[in-house]
Parts: C-alpha cells; sequence; structure tokens
C-alpha cells in the first residue's frame, strides 16, 4: 500500500495476486488462464490511474514550490533566465524523464495529461481505478473531450464511458469522433446559429488531432499501449 500526501492510496488487488500464484501451479481450466489476465490487466489499468494521481501532485507540488525547484538551473551561455515557473517545470520535466526514461517533452504532456484526468475526468479516472476501461479508452476520453465546453465535456465522457467498457479503443475512437462531431453540429439553446455553425469542422478536427497528440505524447511518457 502507498499512501501519497493528498491521502491517495494505491492497493494491490487480491485477485492479481491469486492469478499470479494459479499461475506458478498450473491452470486447472482455459477459463481460470483467462481470468487471471484479465485480473492482471485490470491490475494494471488501476496503477495506471493511480499514476496518474501522483503525477498530477508533482505537477501542483511543482507549482507551488517554484522558487525552491528554480535554485537548481543553471544559467544558459547566453545568460537569458526565463520565468521562474518555466525553469521549475522544466526541472520537473527532465527529473522524470529521467526515472520514466523518456524525453522532457514527453514527461511534461504526461503531468498534464495526468492533470486533467483527475481534475477535469474524476469519472473516467475512477473506472480507470476500478479496471472497467484502459488506459488507452481514458486517452481517448481526454482527447475527444478536449476544447468542449462543460455540459457538452460531461456529456460526451458519460456517453463514451458506456462505450469503453466494451470497445476497443480503435472503435470507442470513431464512435467520439462522430459523437463529437454531432454535438458540435448541434447548436446550443440560446446561443447563435452563426457561432454554433461556423467552427465545428475546425474544433471537430482539432479534437480529433488532440486526441492522437495526446496518445503520442503519453505512448512516449510511458502510458499503456492501446491495444485495438
Amino acid at each position: 500500500m502507498i499512501v501519497t500526501t493528498s491521502g491517495s492510496v494505491v492497493v494491490t488487488e487480491g485477485s492479481a495476486v491469486k492469478a499470479v500464484a494459479s499461475g506458478r501451479r498450473g491452470f486447472e481450466s482455459l477459463a481460470e488462464a483467462i481470468d487471471a489476465v484479465a485480473a492482471v490487466d485490470a491490475l494494471l489499468a488501476s496503477l495506471a490511474a493511480s499514476r496518474a494521481v501522483l503525477m498530477s501532485e508533482v505537477g501542483a507540488w511543482a507549482a507551488g514550490h517554484v522558487e525552491e525547484i528554480a535554485e537548481e538551473w543553471l544559467p544558459g551561455p547566453d545568460g537569458a533566465e526565463p520565468p521562474a515557473d518555466e525553469i521549475a517545470a522544466g526541472i520537473v520535466a527532465g527529473r522524470l524523464a529521467d526515472v520514466l526514461r523518456v524525453s522532457p517533452e514527453g514527461a511534461a504532456s504526461l503531468v498534464e495529461e495526468s492533470r486533467v484526468l483527475v481534475h477535469q475526468h474524476p469519472r473516467t479516472l475512477a473506472a480507470l481505478r476500478s479496471g472497467k476501461i484502459t488506459y488507452g479508452h481514458a486517452q481517448t476520453i481526454l482527447g475527444y473531450t478536449c476544447g468542449l465546453h462543460r455540459g457538452g465535456r460531461t456529456a460526451l465522457e458519460t456517453r463514451l464511458l458506456r462505450y469503453a467498457r466494451t470497445a476497443t479503443v480503435a472503435e470507442l475512437s470513431g464512435i467520439a469522433r462522430i459523437e463529437r462531431e454531432r454535438r458540435l453540429r448541434t447548436p446550443r439553446p440560446g446561443g447563435h446559429r452563426r457561432a454554433a455553425e461556423g467552427a465545428p469542422g475546425a474544433e471537430a478536427k482539432a479534437g480529433a488531432g488532440a486526441g492522437t497528440q495526446r496518445r503520442q505524447s503519453s505512448s512516449q511518457a510511458g502510458g499503456s499501449p492501446a491495444w485495438t
């Protein structure tokens, strides 16, 4: 069990431990073997959720200790000094990149992705923690809800979570693309039709691009592979 400063807890699933033990002694049936794989996969999803919480907390801690972190910065040859928050963010990304064996850009993307997952998508985080969806599903939901107004983001997240329990990541991405475009084409009550219809193509494209970029960045940063 791991307890963080904010009280977040990571618990090793008993079913996964039993699954490993069963594998060591030999499975009695195909069903038992498949259940063991499923148990470990659910544990991986739960650990991905716990890592997201920790990564978000790292980002929050760094934001509150900018001056302390920035003291480690060494000026470049040109003597130029960027803002303290940029210095701190760069140092944190560099440290994470070392331990995760990824690029600093990938580490920074993972911190931001984790922040969004924890603070804007608690239901997706809960589904990931319970093992009902994979990290690839969570990335898809984050990508396709990005840029929508709060009501639209919540509605789309709700619908996608319903599909995510049985759909592959590729199937969920296709559903998300259609649902996002449908919502962008529908004017909001009380809004101007012209405003609602003016940029759906651009926003839909941006949403799909954000989803792809988010998945690529997190893949660089050690995210779980999005099996299709």
